[in-house]
């Protein structure tokens, strides 16, 4: 199961993230992928909310986690960039991830490996930084980007993981540009597809945009599966209600589907598309 944005704070929806519960407990997931944005503000209280409801996830499946824009205190990185080095330019970044390593995982690029499947998450969480940078002075601080550094984690995690596993990469920014946003999430949109497919990646799992979204992408490697996670809190896009991605993987296909909130159902199935898995084919 892929959920992203829940935004643990004032846009959260308690009946939803209990719908959403539930919805675990009886589609019994041998995952659950969660691409960013626990919280709102970064706050502490926000944190704690979203620690308590991961803790109550894993005790029906495993789950994975990285975090997103929100979830960053930007301030290391800002103070970092003006070039600060040294002992302060230090604190000034472990700043920056603090509250989230402190409440949620001290490891931003995690990986999962269940039976089938071997999940790496890579954070693109990195506030304002030169990486991020874009043209666009409202993409300041929400844009994302792919690191070298991190790539070579994903590496390693593929590398390791069993040979029939099929391979998945988690981030949070939007990799495909959002319908009605109009926005890439990151800022090296393109380097990052060529770096996932060469790395072997069947899937990729992201969030951001908080509008559902399938798609496979064909110009860097034929059937590379991008699934765009909505977000199951209230800062919904217009004609777009609350939603997760369930990913079904056998040794011929993926299929996602998409489960929507609808009242007074709760999630209900919404839609589904089903592609050949570049391993088979």
């Amino acid at each position: 199961m892929h959920v992203s944005d829940l935004h643990f704070g004032r846009p959260s929806v308690s009946e939803r993230l209990d719908a959403l519960k539930e919805a675990i407990s009886s589609l019994k997931p041998d995952a659950v992928a969660v691409s960013g944005d626990l919280t709102q503000r970064c706050a502490s209280k926000e944190f704690i909310q979203a620690r308590k409801y991961l803790d109550s996830i894993g005790k029906i499946a495993p789950y994975i986690v990285i975090p997103g824009n929100h979830d960053i205190r930007w301030l290391g990185a800002v103070v970092r960039n003006l070039g600060v080095v040294g002992l302060i330019g230090e604190r000034a970044h472990r700043h920056k991830y603090s509250r989230y390593q402190r409440y949620i995982s001290k490891d931003l690029s995690p990986t999962l490996e269940v039976p089938g499947v071997v999940i790496a998450g890579l954070n693109t969480a990195h506030g304002i930084t030169r990486g991020s940078l874009t043209r666009r002075f409202r993409d300041l601080g929400v844009i994302g980007h792919v690191r070298d550094e991190d790539l070579v984690r994903v590496r390693q995690a593929f590398s390791e993981a069993s040979p029939d596993a099929a391979r998945v990469v988690m981030i949070h920014h939007n990799i495909v540009r959002g319908k009605l946003s109009g926005r890439h999430g990151l800022a090296n949109t393109e380097e990052a597809l060529r770096s996932f497919a060469a790395l072997g990646a069947e899937l990729v799992l992201c969030g951001h945009d908080h509008q559902e979204a399938i798609h496979t992408v064909e110009t860097h490697a034929p059937g590379l599966v991008i699934s765009t996670a909505g977000t199951i809190s209230n800062r919904l896009r217009p004609g777009h209600p609350s939603s997760f991605n369930l990913v079904a993987i056998d040794q011929q296909n993926l299929r996602v589907t998409t489960y929507s909130w609808q009242e007074p159902e709760g999630f209900v199935p919404a839609g589904e598309q089903s592609f050949p898995r570049r391993a088979a084919s």
